[in-house]
């Protein structure tokens, strides 16, 4: 499951307010924020962990940082998060005003159930705030227990499609699915497309109510600066054992209960493995 994500942003202070606007709370202490903020490049920033979810529990840890703020799907990765809320016509009447509206609400191409509305946070991170009206056939999704709740899908672009489901089907031991074509409005408009283009989508099962989501990433040229941009920082999953053999790098045990492998993927994508001690 998705225990917690890490964020850089331009202004701690702003984005803290911009969550707590959305009536998040903040976090006490928290394993994987602790996991996550090991990392070389973090240490010593400020930082603050926020919880999403109290069942299952899940935390938001923004990390204040100098680079600038990327556009959606400007590079392969973690790209958006999709977060559940109850009445998002409510929500978008009331949205705090760090967040822009990109895309107003609107039913997902591939079911009438959903409807998402596309913004854009703080840091520039892309948001999906979607609200499910009804049961869709293939997908079994969580109810919101308040108004804005958990992370339930993150949302990874990638170079090779065929190649990370082939990886991650591997790595959480799920059946591999077949892409579908699906309009995603905000990678088309960022790459000059019209908005009913559609782009190869596959759902990736992580647990119960929780998903990835894998869109084939539309080639484009990257920045050679050597500033890493605000945006998603890594994922940290809670499994119940070790990763396959060959898909994580040495194990690092940052606490003497838990063991955190860091995942090789695809597109560089950083995932924490978070799984009991001793079972590697």
């Amino acid at each position: 499951m998705i225990e917690n994500m890490t964020l850089r942003v331009p202004s701690l202070a702003e984005a803290v307010a911009a969550y707590h606007a959305l009536g998040y709370k903040d976090a006490g202490a928290s394993i994987a924020a602790t996991i996550a903020l090991s990392d070389p490049a973090l240490e010593g920033r400020p930082h603050h962990t926020i919880v999403m979810s109290e069942d299952p529990y899940q935390t938001l840890t923004m990390v204040e940082w100098e680079g600038e703020v990327p556009t959606p799907f400007a590079a392969p990765g973690w790209s958006a998060m999709e977060v559940l809320v109850k009445d998002l016509d409510a929500l978008f009447e009331q949205l705090p005003a760090a967040f822009t509206v990109l895309n107003p609400p609107a039913a997902l191409s591939f079911s009438d159930q959903i409807r998402a509305m596309q913004v854009a946070g703080p840091a520039g991170e892309l948001i999906y705030f979607t609200e499910v009206s009804g049961e869709v056939p293939g997908f079994a999704l969580p109810t919101p227990r308040r108004q804005v709740n958990q992370c339930f899908v993150m949302i990874n672009a990638v170079s090779d499609i065929q190649q990370s489901i082939a990886f991650y089907a591997e790595l959480l031991k799920c059946e591999a699915p077949s892409p579908m074509p699906a309009r995603v409005s905000i990678l088309s408009r960022t790459n000059g497309l019209d908005e009913d283009h559609r782009h190869d989508i596959a759902p990736i099962a992580l647990g119960p109510g929780q998903l990835f989501e894998l869109d084939q990433w539309v080639q484009r040229p990257q920045d050679s600066g050597s500033t890493i941009p605000c945006g998603w920082h890594s994922l940290s999953l809670r499994r119940e054992g070790p990763p396959p053999n060959g898909l994580g790098s040495e194990r690092r045990s940052v606490m003497t209960n838990i063991d955190c492998f860091d995942i090789e993927t695809p597109d560089g994508e950083r995932i924490e493995w978070l799984c009991p001690a001793g079972l590697a």
